[in-house]
């Protein structure tokens, strides 16, 4: 600390750290929101005006130590990103959807769970909801529309399978964030991530789908290949489908028999992946797909760098465990209402960052109730944050992709969001006994 330079350190005891937190905070909020930053560089800037009032003019070694802090969740999303791309550019998410029309095309009951599957998908192994939007949530659209969904319905459908795929197993990087914050191993987390994803991706199929629901038949609309495909590419679905084979057995695998298969660990299973789904799939450019990949790839990497910093800086100046202190005396039942409350709000700015800032205090908060169940819930909560309003990431990226009103497709989002907010809370207050059926 620099006494003479610290602004909060003339306040009295006990006062620098709530006010430390309210500048970050307010920092944050200004340059994302009013002057619009990328949320990585907001985060980094609002770290420094944080260290700054407390003296520390020049942390750069703070800085670059958050920065660095998430290593693995970096480099998970940077190589699923190109396993993804690859999938796009070679043809094989397109088979992918088109078999899944051709099996399920004139029956919606069963071609629903399909598509939200579908969608779901590329959220699933990058741990993005932007990714499940901007990929198979555009042929998602069309599949839709061909059924004669209204297209605000259409839109939240993609929204909320994009954010579902966020939560669902094998990649969840909000519950990977709050982990590394207690040093929590990313693993045992399939179960719980699972029994919060999918049966809300199901009911929520269904519910924004009933005007469909009774028709006995449909026939979709021919779907436009997605952004990056070429037209008249044709890839066999057996083919298609090698590239995620592999990435699921070198995830599965290694679980299933420890002592005989060694883990390569994720970055290098959606490396092997791509490099069998890039030998498998229709000739592309692999030098722009790798381009592409690492475009589509940056402001996510930049928010979890950002987030890092800034949660380094909130150790430093003891405001982070003014927020432990805070939430530790509380009973578990007001923790879970905290949470159920705080982290979608703050994650409106960035799940990532309610994920650090509220949701690793949470988990220390509720240590002993079965941590990785825990850990599952809150992150739950905190990709939520994807739907709210201002930035409202998801519903506006589908709300464009399908021409309609970004308010309409929020509006439609709301009961969804509600069960998965339900459903977090469940899991939060049955975490021991979950925890003892998951084992």
């Amino acid at each position: 600390m620099f006494p003479d330079a610290s602004i909060l350190g003339r306040l009295p005891a006990g006062w620098a750290e709530p006010a430390t937190l309210l500048v970050m905070l307010a920092a944050f909020g200004i340059l994302s929101v009013k002057l619009r930053w990328q949320t990585g560089i907001a985060l980094g800037v609002a770290a420094w005006a944080g260290a700054a009032a407390n003296g520390h003019l020049l942390p750069l070694r703070h800085l670059v130590e958050g920065g660095t802090a998430y290593l693995d969740p970096l480099l998970t999303i940077a190589t699923a990103m190109i396993f993804m791309r690859v999938l796009l550019d070679g043809g094989a998410l397109d088979a992918i959807g088109g078999a899944v029309e051709r099996a399920f095309g004139s029956r919606p009951l069963l071609l629903l769970p399909a598509v939200m599957l579908l969608v779901m998908f590329p959220g699933m192994i990058t741990g993005s909801s932007t990714a499940s939007v901007l990929t198979t949530g555009v042929m998602a659209l069309t599949i839709l529309d061909g059924l004669g969904l209204p297209r605000d319905r259409s839109a939240a459908f993609v929204a909320m399978g994009g954010v579902l795929g966020m939560v669902a197993p094998p990649i969840n990087i909000p519950a990977m964030i709050i982990g590394a914050g207690l040093d929590l191993p990313y693993a045992g987390f399939g179960v719980p991530l699972a029994l919060l994803s999918f049966p809300v991706a199901l009911v929520t199929a269904y519910f924004l789908a009933w005007p469909v629901l009774g028709r006995s038949s449909a026939a979709p609309l021919p779907r436009p290949r997605p952004d990056g495909a070429t037209a008249g590419r044709v890839v066999p679905l057996g083919r298609a489908l090698l590239g995620p084979l592999v990435a699921v057995l070198l995830m599965v695998l290694p679980r299933v028999a420890p002592s005989t298969v060694p883990d390569p660990g994720l970055p290098l299973a959606f490396l092997a992946a791509a490099a069998v789904g890039a030998v498998s799939a229709a000739r592309f450019d692999l030098r722009v797909s790798l381009l592409r990949a690492t475009e589509e790839a940056l402001p996510v990497l930049g928010i979890l760098v950002g987030v890092g910093a800034f949660i380094q800086v909130l150790t430093l100046t003891g405001a982070r465990g003014f927020v432990v202190s805070l939430m530790v005396a509380s009973p578990p039942g007001a923790l879970i209402a905290v949470a159920a409350v705080g982290l979608p709000l703050f994650g409106a700015v960035s799940a990532f960052g309610s994920a650090s800032v509220l949701g690793v205090p949470l988990l220390l908060a509720l240590l002993g109730r079965s941590d990785v169940v825990v850990a599952a819930g809150l992150s739950a909560l905190a990709s939520i944050g994807d739907l709210m309003p201002p930035v409202a990431l998801a519903p506006t990226l589908a709300a464009q992709a399908a021409g309609v009103d970004r308010f309409a497709v929020l509006k439609k989002c709301v009961v969804p969001a509600l069960l998965l907010i339900a459903a977090a809370v469940i899991v939060l207050a049955a975490a021991p006994a979950i925890g003892r059926l998951s084992r």
